[in-house]
């Protein structure tokens, strides 16, 4: 299967939503010099999650519509990340509060993480990059209201490999030391849903942005609960890919204000009218047993 290693460069950039190159995560072109709504946007991302100040509420589950297939699939070092496209069947998000179906445009990694829990930042985020169906790719669906949902699944580290992610590492050594943008084609097809977790039945939803230029503000982010592991000799083969400009020893943006926005935490089946209803009785269990208590 040596044949199917075949490296050409190519022209794209984030999945074509953003095909700069003037743009860094470091230096004179780092995160503080990006321009327009990166600087002046009230919604951006990413952020660090609060849990105590998100919302609890049943937005409904997201339906992974496909992500149990086997697929081709493509690999870029294209300057910024390790990028993953996907061949040839449509893979589809639905579900929760989405406004219409989005279908997967590609999947990247930060490293290290991008969002933040109470203030902790994991050691890697693999970004599910799906656009709203009503438009004919990802670069014009980002230009409008909820044209892009975004599902990011954190990885924390572990002393053990994880075997799932073992073929996007071996194809990321063969695009690692290349100079400039480069695909591979990858030798073992992907299962996407094995790059989530197990249980992806509670995430954190906020309205934000796209953390690259130009920062469009017109993702839902769903940012999964549960999270997957790796070692450090695996995400060591990430911080070793190379650029034009070096090594991408990381590859997050900073956290951005969260301001007046909700964050919602989801929870499948949650009612705050049982929740209440059930510290009710709780309360009025206390008293029948205080009073038991007294009179004993």
């Amino acid at each position: 299967m040596k044949n199917l290693y075949v490296i050409f460069t190519i022209i794209i950039g984030l999945s074509e939503i953003t095909a700069s190159d003037d743009w860094s995560y470091l230096g004179d072109n780092g995160p503080e010099h990006w321009p327009d709504l990166c600087i002046s946007g009230k919604k951006q991302s990413p952020i660090n999650i609060a849990t105590e100040d998100t919302v609890k509420i049943d937005l409904g589950k997201l339906k992974f519509i496909r992500y149990d297939f086997a697929f081709q699939g493509k690999i870029t070092n294209n300057g910024h990340s390790i990028q993953v496209q996907l061949c040839c069947v449509p893979i589809h998000l639905g579900g929760a509060n989405l406004p219409s179906t989005y279908i997967l445009e590609q999947i990247h990694f930060h490293w290290p993480a991008e969002h933040t829990i109470d203030n902790n930042r994991d050691a890697l985020e693999l970004h599910f990059v799906h656009y709203n169906e009503q438009y004919s790719n990802a670069s014009m669906a980002s230009q409008h209201e909820n044209g892009i949902a975004v599902v990011a699944t954190l990885f924390e580290m572990n002393s053990e490999d994880n075997l799932e992610i073992m073929s996007i590492l071996k194809a990321t050594e063969l695009v690692s030391n290349a100079v400039g943008k480069t695909t591979a084609l990858m030798e073992t097809k992907i299962i996407p849903y094995l790059l989530l977790p197990k249980d992806h039945t509670t995430y954190y939803y906020y309205d934000g942005s796209l953390t690259t230029p130009g920062c469009q503000e017109t993702v839902m982010w769903y940012i999964l609960t549960e999270k997957l592991s790796i070692s450090e000799q695996q995400l060591n083969i990430f911080k070793s890919v190379g650029t034009n400009n070096g090594t991408l020893s990381f590859n997050h943006r900073p956290t951005q204000i969260v301001g007046e926005r909700a964050i919602y935490h989801h929870l499948d089946g949650y009612s705050a009218a049982t929740i209440h209803l059930s510290n009710l009785v709780n309360v009025c269990f206390s008293l029948l047993l205080s009073k038991l208590l007294y009179f004993k």
